[in-house]
């Protein structure tokens, strides 16, 4: 599924690249190109009434925007497909384009904005699959972290019982000593008993 993702998120950033270059070649024909042309093409979108002397600089100006804002976009579905992020983003975007190319192909009538159509498609898709692995590989890793923290409580739980039960084995021997001193009391003496013995006959047998 990533492989995919990827392919998809691909294709949707050519698209963006080529779109990004398009626009930031036609800011600099736009100081070039002779004002009246600029006019010309401001007139047929129905803005007829700004000056002709600062209808380049406006060209310009919006041209050069529009090449940042889809550079930013471009840049973002590549850092996508190599680190895994803004794929929230990328679906808003793709939305938004889709949004725009309808508003232009009604107005316009052209069927180039079928292209922009397959293209932000592409994107949408790309990054709902990996934002859907990504969070599969989210939900694995809390998953381990939960078993490992249960792990680790039922170990301290087993030492802890373990400790327990010495302290309590402990206990219960000095109470015996406490209860039954005697006993201990004549073992010792019968130890010292048969040390006792022992040593008389050793005693004898020298003398002998």
């Amino acid at each position: 599924m990533k492989k995919i993702s990827k392919f998809f998120l691909g294709l949707a950033s050519i698209y963006y690249l080529f779109i990004s270059l398009a626009l930031f070649l036609a800011s600099l024909f736009s100081l070039l190109v002779n004002r009246n042309y600029v006019f010309a093409i401001f007139d047929l979108l129905g803005f007829s009434n700004i000056s002709l002397e600062i209808i380049k600089p406006i060209l310009f100006v919006m041209l050069f925007l529009l090449f940042i804002l889809i550079a930013s976009v471009d840049r973002k579905i590549f850092k996508s497909i190599k680190f895994g992020e803004y794929f929230l983003f990328n679906i808003f975007t793709g939305f938004f384009f889709i949004f725009i190319s309808i508003i232009g192909h009604v107005f316009f009538r052209d069927k180039i904005f079928i292209v922009s159509y397959i293209f932000n498609i592409f994107l949408i898709i790309g990054s709902m699959i990996g934002l859907r692995e990504k969070s599969k590989v989210y939900y694995d890793e809390e998953n381990s972290n939960e078993i490992n923290v249960d792990d680790n409580k039922t170990f301290e739980k087993i030492n802890e019982d373990e400790k327990e039960i010495e302290i309590s084995d402990k206990n219960s021997k000095e109470n015996k000593i406490e209860e039954n001193p005697q006993v201990f009391v004549k073992k010792d003496e019968g130890n010292t008993n048969q040390k006792d013995i022992v040593s008389n006959r050793k005693e004898n047998i020298e003398n002998k």
